[in-house]
């Protein structure tokens, strides 16, 4: 899993393209911030297919996928009974949201004026395919909407460019420094176990906020 390549960041850090030196290195710090980003966001990125996933009926206009983005859907079925009267928007395909107008219920249902006994019963299956083409995937097309979005690429790149340069120098964690009585302060940004703001910043759009 890496957002970024390795071509690009030893353009950035002034690497010579036949400099094969650093290489096991770079891939390894793109590989470690492609992981601290997904797990910032809060799920997967990778464009995979999703079959036969159960959820429950909720008397709601919305389905809540365990996967997203959503790029396409194969089947549902609602009890063994395949529906097609689902919608496909594209603000509600972002988070892996499914539309249907006369609500995700089961078979048996009087809304409003009895309890359901149906609803909540875990009889909806749907295969779909969520996620992006990740660079070096046959797939991906920079700006494809299918591909990993640009910003979350530009945030990896920066990061492991940031990270490799800090590394260089010995500024990993210094967030200020003055001279005289040498003293240093350091912060979580910088560090080895966390996201710089700038790139939290960049990605922050896309962190797992949950179904409202």
């Amino acid at each position: 899993m890496m957002f970024c390549t390795l071509s690009d960041v030893k353009t950035l850090l002034g690497i010579p393209a036949d400099d094969t030196t650093q290489d096991d290195k770079l891939n390894l710090m793109i590989k470690n911030t492609s992981a601290k980003i997904e797990s910032y966001i809060g799920y997967s990125l990778s464009r995979k297919e999703y079959t036969d996933e159960i959820q429950a009926v909720n008397n709601r206009q919305i389905l809540q996928l365990n996967h997203f983005p959503l790029q396409s859907v194969s089947s549902v079925t609602i009890d063994g009974n395949a529906i097609d009267d689902y919608k496909l928007f594209p603000e509600y395909q972002f988070w892996g949201r499914l539309y249907r107008g006369l609500g995700w219920c089961g078979k048996v249902y009087t809304r409003g004026f009895t309890y359901d006994v149906v609803s909540g019963a875990w009889v909806v299956k749907v295969t779909y395919i969520a996620g992006y083409y990740l660079p070096g995937d046959t797939g991906y097309v920079e700006g494809n909407p299918d591909s990993l979005p640009s910003d979350i690429y530009s945030a990896c790149l920066d990061e492991v460019v940031y990270r490799y340069n800090a590394e260089q120098t010995g500024a990993i964690g210094i967030k200020s420094h003055s001279e005289g009585h040498i003293s240093e302060t350091y912060t979580d940004d910088a560090s080895t176990t966390s996201l710089s703001a700038s790139c939290r910043k960049l990605i922050e759009k896309y962190r797992w906020v949950g179904l409202a």
